[in-house]
């Protein structure tokens, strides 16, 4: 009977050895042969739908030809801007606002240019530019440019002081009301126009008449301008 047992213990320890030796052997095969398969599975899957999107160059791709806007504005107070760049292996310039073309115009296969164009409409415009060769057969197109034309003076309130004021208080509470995204400027001093368009500062008064300069601009160049007039005395 001790000699069954003893076998049976024997036996269990060799099961449970040969049990981590498997559970071993099947762990270095996941994480090295099954991984790797994994990785090259998906970098054959990768490269199928890969190959689909690579589209070969031609004598006409960016290596040979281009197109570069150098300079146009976000915004202006005026319906005609000018527009720059550079220009390689083509012979013809086409210039679109809003879809629409507004001036055309024959140059040498490399060269800069800086060219006048309208008419912008009031609000939003897009402009680009399109390069094509002289026979027609191959162009390009920039990016589209989203301008901005507004030719009218931002609104600028000044709700105190009153024009004239005679005070003997040294400082002065200025304050008002504007649209947004105006820039305000006190004595060519910027003041910070809140969300809703309104600004507020203080300035220090000299003995005597002080003459106050408020300048209203826009991002398109438009300005407003106001002068106000305050008497400081001092009190006796």
């Amino acid at each position: 009977m001790k000699i069954m047992q003893f076998n049976n213990r024997k036996n269990n320890k060799t099961l449970i050895i040969v049990s981590v030796i498997a559970v071993f052997l099947i762990l270095y095969f996941i994480f090295t042969l099954g991984l790797k398969m994994l990785l090259n599975t998906s970098i054959f899957v990768a490269n199928i739908f890969n190959k689909n999107d690579i589209t070969p160059l031609t004598k006409n791709e960016d290596v040979y030809s281009s197109i570069n806007i150098d300079d146009i504005p976000s915004a202006t107070n005026s319906a005609k801007i000018i527009v720059s760049g550079s220009v390689v292996n083509y012979n013809v310039l086409r210039f679109y606002i809003n879809g629409e073309k507004v001036k055309e115009k024959e140059i040498v296969s490399s060269d800069n240019f800086n060219e006048e164009i309208g008419d912008l409409v009031k609000g939003n415009n897009e402009v680009y530019v399109k390069a094509l060769t002289k026979d027609g057969k191959n162009s390009k197109k920039t990016e589209i440019f989203q301008v901005f034309f507004n030719n009218e003076k931002p609104k600028l309130e000044i709700s105190e002081p009153a024009d004239n004021l005679k005070t003997s208080k040294q400082d002065l509470s200025i304050k008002g009301a504007t649209d947004k995204e105006i820039f305000i400027k006190i004595n060519d001093f910027p003041i910070v126009v809140d969300a809703n368009g309104n600004w507020e500062t203080n300035i220090k008064l000299k003995d005597g008449d002080n003459l106050i300069t408020i300048i209203a601009s826009d991002l398109a160049g438009n300005t407003e301008s106001k002068i106000i007039t305050v008497n400081y005395q001092k009190e006796e």
